[in-house]
């Protein structure tokens, strides 16, 4: 049963290879900007998979923080790489389900259980949880800030639109925008962590 399993598998993947071929048709040729990370599971067995993926997108989404060429293929097939369907990033993000729910009445909030419906918001979802403990991205630091004041699945939810948010930009507005939004909201990061830091010091001073 396992090697049958494997070999469907196999299959399966050939499959894949001849629609990415064809979706690769009379696409330029795009050189990437980093280097292609690890797929620890699940790796597809499809030949040139990188480069069939940089050239049906037309930029690197290994760019993206918690990206890599398997998470790049399963949001191919759920959402494509004609975006204009999606007048602003606001439409986007609220198709994957990650839009901020407002659910109150005066002062009255009514807790409501959070949809997770859509496969693209899971996926999104999935790379944020991910990102979740790592030290040295961005997106990592806002989500464990968030954890702290509310809870683990609000912060995920707010780091998946986040990174939903830099998927857009990064098919609509390419590669330049997204990494100037990164580097801002990384200053943005250190400036309170050093606005933090002279708050405690003028504290201990007294």
């Amino acid at each position: 049963m396992w090697k049958l399993h494997q070999q469907h598998i196999i299959t399966i993947d050939k499959k894949i290879e001849e629609l990415l071929d064809e979706l690769q048709k009379g696409k330029s040729f795009v050189e990437g900007k980093v280097a292609p990370k690890l797929v620890r599971h699940h790796q597809p067995k499809i030949t040139d998979l990188h480069q069939k993926l940089l050239n049906i997108y037309g930029v690197d989404g290994n760019s993206l923080s918690g990206v890599n060429d398997y998470t790049l293929l399963r949001l191919l097939g759920e959402v494509g790489t004609d975006m204009e369907r999606f007048p602003t990033i606001k439409h986007f993000v609220s198709w994957c389900q990650l839009a901020p729910i407002c659910n109150q009445s005066g002062k009255m909030q009514r807790r409501i259980k959070m949809r997770n419906g859509s496969k693209a918001g899971q996926i999104f979802r999935s790379i944020a949880q991910g990102l979740l403990n790592s030290k040295h991205i961005a997106i990592g630091a806002f989500m464990r800030r968030l954890k702290a004041k509310k809870d683990s699945k609000i912060a995920i939810k707010a780091g998946a639109r986040k990174l939903a948010e830099a998927f857009y930009n990064l098919l609509t507005k390419g590669a330049a925008y997204v990494e100037q939004g990164v580097a801002k909201y990384q200053q943005q990061i250190q400036q309170r962590e050093r606005g933090r830091n002279l708050n405690c010091v003028k504290v201990n001073n007294h």
